[in-house]
């Protein structure tokens, strides 16, 4: 019988290599390789993976999504389409650095930013509402376009964050009550008049 949802099973990249002192970092547009540890990380989930009748991959086209992409796609046999509308939120002047090093730089943006998250523009970065309108078109699209069937997505905390909190019902201003792990895994089903998240969050496909 032919199910009548498309499922979707949404990754966050593995662990960057600029993250293993383990601070955060606003890595953004920063194209930033992934470490070892991500690499196997990937090719766990693309053996999870392969369990399911996965047609296509999408990824970011930045490294560490799009790094994450090959391997599963390889791993299960079926194309790797890149997508740069998946790319992160894109930071500016934060970009590379960590919340510590942008209160020293920039004390005055990250008062403002976090003042008006969603409204203020760190120099030359994107806001909420700008990422929110290149990457729910993005998704929709590709959930239209494989109707009923099931896609995997290599994508960025922020932009997993995002989807995850329109999935839930929830006003995007609440991504920062959830969490998205390096290597995690979400799954969600959407129908035509539903969308049920699965899965959140989690450290892999038992």
């Amino acid at each position: 019988m032919k199910k009548n949802y498309t499922t979707v099973f949404l990754l966050r990249h593995g662990e960057t290599v600029n993250t293993l002192d383990g601070p955060l970092r606003y890595n953004g547009h920063f194209d930033v390789d992934i470490t070892p540890k991500a690499l196997a990380q990937m090719a766990q989930r693309g053996c999870e993976l392969s369990r399911f009748n996965v047609t296509t991959v999408y990824a970011s086209d930045l490294i560490r999504c799009r790094q994450g992409g090959e391997i599963i796609s390889n791993k299960i046999d079926c194309p790797l389409i890149l997508k740069k509308n998946l790319r992160e939120m894109k930071m500016g002047d934060w970009e590379g650095l960590t919340l510590a090093e942008v209160k020293e730089r920039f004390p005055e943006q990250v008062k403002k930013k976090f003042a008006d998250f969603h409204n203020y523009r760190i120099p030359g970065s994107e806001t909420v509402k700008e990422v929110e309108a290149r990457i729910y078109p993005e998704f929709d699209n590709l959930v239209l376009q494989h109707r009923h069937e099931t896609i995997v997505i290599v994508a960025h905390g922020g932009v997993n964050l995002l989807l995850l909190t329109r999935a839930l019902g929830l006003p995007s201003k609440n991504i920062f009550t959830l969490n998205q792990d390096f290597g995690c895994i979400n799954q969600l089903q959407i129908g035509d008049d539903f969308t049920k998240v699965v899965m959140m969050n989690s450290s892999g496909l038992h």
